[in-house]
């Protein structure tokens, strides 16, 4: 199932007018040195947003410098490289947007989604196939070795990661599946090439090129768009 968008879009949804004008509000506190939490209470209070639009601003909008350092990071070649993957982030991007939820581009190119499955969801074939869709593109970038994390408080995470690892035999990928306490902690202290990750702490500190492993999936499997936050962040009336 390629080269077609799944899911209908959410982005009529949170995309209304105000929710335009709070994005720029929230960028320019961040920008002048606001505290994140803080600002989100100011604007979306003031613009009375949703959940899932708090959520948005808050991973889609970071300042000026913050995004451009984490842009720094990015590439797309992974080939003849050992690779860390974030797997359950990995894997939760892919699931969200086949659920549906809004997936956007955030300020630092990088793509981000307003789910909140924290740990907790159906263990259906959805995602099944989404694990199948990470493995079989990983192969076929033909990286040196892909290790793949799964954060262990995760239900049925032991489960999980035997299924990769047969898939990872299956599709002649060199590499492990390892449950351990958190997937952070190995992407931020084991020596790799490549890290697969959206996570911002993790990326701030990372010592390797990152790769937006789910984004290059949905674009290539699915042919996927995604709003863009930054162009959210141009100027606009009232009137």
């Amino acid at each position: 199932m390629t080269g077609q968008n799944l899911v209908p879009s959410a982005d009529h949804v949170l995309l209304n007018e105000d929710f335009m004008f709070a994005c720029r509000d929230y960028s320019y506190l961040v920008n002048h040195g606001y505290p994140e939490r803080g600002a989100i209470k100011l604007v979306g209070d003031r613009y009375r947003l949703n959940r899932d639009q708090r959520t948005v601003l808050y991973r889609g909008i970071s300042s000026e410098e913050r995004s451009a350092r984490r842009r720094s990071f990015l590439v797309h070649d992974i080939k003849n490289r050992s690779v860390a993957v974030d797997g359950y982030n990995v894997l939760f991007s892919l699931l969200n947007y086949r659920l549906g939820r809004f997936i956007f581009i955030s300020t630092d190119n990088i793509m981000r989604d307003a789910g909140s499955l924290h740990g907790k969801f159906r263990d259906d074939i959805t995602f099944a196939d989404c694990v199948v869709l990470m493995v079989k593109f990983l192969a076929s970038m033909q990286p040196a070795s892909a290790d793949i994390f799964l954060d262990s408080p995760v239900s049925h995470s032991e489960r999980h990661a035997q299924v990769i690892y047969d898939l990872l035999a299956a599709h002649n990928l060199k590499g492990t599946c390892q449950v351990i306490r958190s997937a952070d902690f190995a992407l931020k202290h084991f020596p790799y090439e490549r890290l697969a990750t959206s996570d911002t702490v993790i990326i701030e500190r990372a010592a390797s090129p990152v790769i937006d492993l789910p984004r290059m999936i949905l674009e290539q499997q699915y042919k996927a768009e995604f709003v863009k936050i930054s162009e959210l962040l141009l100027p606009c009336s009232k009137d």
